[in-house]
């Protein structure tokens, strides 16, 4: 998905109508029409089988602003950044939606690996952008005195510059063991 980004990003920049993009998945296909449309650029898929790509096409609504797309692009690793789930995975989703004995009702099915496909140790959130001056707790702490750089905390400013970091752990090991 990287390379795709990149690729999108130079099309933007450039004057370029049309990019055709290589056979990609399903799922990073859904992915990049997801990306043309938050960037107002029309997309379709052409070609068959594994060779079924996705086609860019230049509207007269589309712009390029290098903070935008990154925002985009932020947003759309999230959702698309993890791998796609196995036919068996969806199969069993579908079959656990249904409710008790194949009931009507349905209830919500957490999927394996979580919306995010984080590995052993790496921290959560650690691409995440600043959050901006519209957002409500910012405002309020900046109401209060705090301004970006100043650690929170004690009134002689003595406590934490940066939030506690979240790391995934998906070992079976118990806390403090490696």
């Amino acid at each position: 998905m990287t390379q795709v980004i990149d690729e999108v990003k130079t099309f933007l920049a450039s004057s370029q109508e049309t990019l055709t993009l290589p056979p990609m998945d399903p799922h990073t296909r859904k992915g990049v029409h997801e990306l043309a449309h938050k960037l107002n650029v029309k997309s379709k898929s052409i070609g068959g089988g594994d060779q079924r790509r996705p086609v860019l096409y230049r509207t007269k609504k589309t712009s390029y602003n290098e903070q935008e797309f990154e925002q985009i692009i932020v947003r759309i690793r999230r959702i698309f950044g993890r791998q796609p789930p196995s036919k068996a995975d969806s199969r069993k989703n579908r079959q656990n939606q249904k409710g008790p004995k194949g009931g009507k009702g349905s209830r919500p099915v957490a999927r394996a690996g979580g919306a995010f496909d984080y590995h052993e140790g790496e921290v959560i959130g650690a691409a995440a952008p600043e959050l901006g001056t519209e957002n409500r707790g910012r405002a309020m702490m900046e109401k209060m005195g705090w301004s970006t750089g100043t650690p929170l905390g004690a009134s002689d400013n003595q406590g934490i510059l940066h939030p506690v970091s979240q790391t995934m752990k998906k070992s079976r090991a118990g806390l403090g063991q490696e």
